[in-house]
């Protein structure tokens, strides 16, 4: 509530301030009111008693007189959406200003919300103000376009998804502003672009490409753009267009191409180079069910393909651990294997219950015991009893969970047994919470054989 209003003659108050758009030029030629409160504060559709109409001048300003003594909003623009002072179109957030007799308020500035410019007669003033005002609105904030993409590989060449602990991303850089935008690289995709100014440029590279790929060109529509830049067609930007229906002017966005015109298409082509070999193994697979993932091999990242297949270089000997992290929906799989001084192929991941808390931490290969190089082992089980810490009665009820990356749940049977299956090798926790008994969190180490673990649990009443 506004305080302090001096008294001066007379049973109405003025309130003067200036109006802006979210660009921050003068909002010219928008009309400005005071609004008695609805009933429900919330209730716009109520609140149809205005006083002391005005219009913005050409900087902006506007002068409300002659209003009554009471309660107000101070809202600017279309009736329907309008902007409440301080720059608001929540009505629950609007500030109510008390008019006392003869009081004059102000320096009520505020900014406009764009969804408040008003609807304007086929005037044609009225029409070109408003594509100038559209004009300044796409130089600063810009519009938005979708930049159809395919990449193409050469003969011998995947399409990388995961490489080095990153994802494979192609970077659109705006030439004029420096703003970013970059987005997983995929077979074929759409980017949403902001084109801002009139004549938008961009520079695109593709980041982290693994060692022996390269980009071979980049080209949209039959320009190449690999070391230059992106122009986009001066007919292709979507411009405001101001349409006059039945006397009120609106305004559209063309997002399609004029008739006759088609959307360029950017391509990247990509494709292999020599490079020396690393010492050390190569390990190669692929997951049945070809969703994308990023994967590690003893925590060392590796290059997973669009195409569900993925490769380690420069693999040690010893037994190691292969978990690809599901994206999204994807369940995670792994494998446990044996490496030797030769490069193993063909790994198949299976799904796997959950991945142990260290999968991305680097660690040394262990040994490979019995098992001979090549070999993929059976994945691990953790098996155990609930126990009262007391009397070492198995308590035969609730549920247990392995808590690793992420968690599996398994219930507690007939001796207060409890089973997990399909795990890596790796560090998982425990966790029991039993109702009428403390709650256990324990660490466990699995490594390559099946382990029993009993855990106990005090009564507390």
């Amino acid at each position: 509530m506004l305080q302090g209003i001096p008294a001066l003659p007379g049973q109405t108050g003025t309130v003067s301030g200036v109006v802006r758009t979210s660009i921050g030029t003068p909002a010219a030629g928008i009309r400005v009111s005071a609004m008695v409160p609805p009933d429900v504060a919330t209730d716009l559709a109520s609140a149809a008693s205005f006083s002391a109409l005005a219009q913005t001048d050409e900087e902006g300003r506007y002068r409300l007189e002659g209003i009554p003594v009471g309660r107000y909003y101070i809202v600017a623009g279309r009736v329907d959406l309008p902007t409440f002072y301080p720059g608001t179109a929540d009505m629950t957030k609007a500030r109510i200003f008390s008019i006392a007799p003869g009081g004059a308020v102000s320096g009520i500035d505020f900014v406009m919300m764009d969804t408040s410019i008003r609807s304007l007669s086929a005037r044609t003033d009225d029409a070109a103000q408003l594509a100038a005002y559209l004009g300044q609105l796409q130089q600063v904030r810009g519009v938005a376009f979708s930049m159809p993409t395919q990449v193409r590989l050469e003969p011998g060449a995947k399409l990388p998804f995961f490489v080095s602990d990153a994802f494979t991303m192609v970077r659109f850089t705006d030439a004029a502003s420096g703003v970013q935008k970059t987005q997983a690289i995929k077979d074929s995709f759409a980017v949403s672009l902001s084109l801002l100014g009139t004549n938008p440029e961009f520079r695109v590279d593709v980041l982290n490409l693994p060692e022996g790929y390269a980009v071979k060109s980049i080209t949209y529509g039959t320009d190449d753009v690999t070391r230059g830049t992106l122009k986009v067609p001066p007919d292709l930007v979507p411009r405001p267009t101001i349409l006059t229906v039945n006397g009120v002017t609106q305004v559209a966005v063309a997002s399609v191409a004029p008739p006759g015109q088609s959307v360029p298409e950017l391509t990247i082509t990509l494709g292999t180079v020599p490079v020396s070999p690393a010492p050390g193994a190569i390990v190669t697979g692929s997951v049945k069910d070809g969703e994308a993932r990023s994967i590690y091999l003893s925590g060392m990242p590796g290059i997973f393909f669009s195409d569900g297949t993925f490769e380690f270089r420069g693999v040690p000997p010893g037994r190691h651990s292969i978990a690809a992290i599901g994206i999204s929906t994807a369940p995670s799989v792994g494998a446990s294997i044996v490496i030797g001084d030769r490069n193993m192929d063909g790994v198949v991941l299976d799904p796997i219950a959950a991945l142990p808390l260290d999968v991305r931490q680097a660690t040394a290969p262990g040994p490979a015991g019995s098992h001979s190089p090549g070999t993929v082992l059976p994945l691990v089980s953790v098996r155990g009893r609930i126990l009262e810490e007391a009397s070492g009665t198995p308590i035969e009820e609730g549920s247990v969970r392995l808590i690793g990356r992420d968690a599996a749940v398994a219930p507690v049977g007939a001796g207060g047994e409890f089973e997990f299956t399909r795990l890596l090798p790796g560090s998982y926790d425990l966790e029991v919470r039993i109702f009428g008994h403390s709650n256990v969190l324990q660490h466990i180490v699995v490594s390559e054989d099946d382990i029993r673990v009993d855990v106990k649990t005090l009564r507390l009443y």
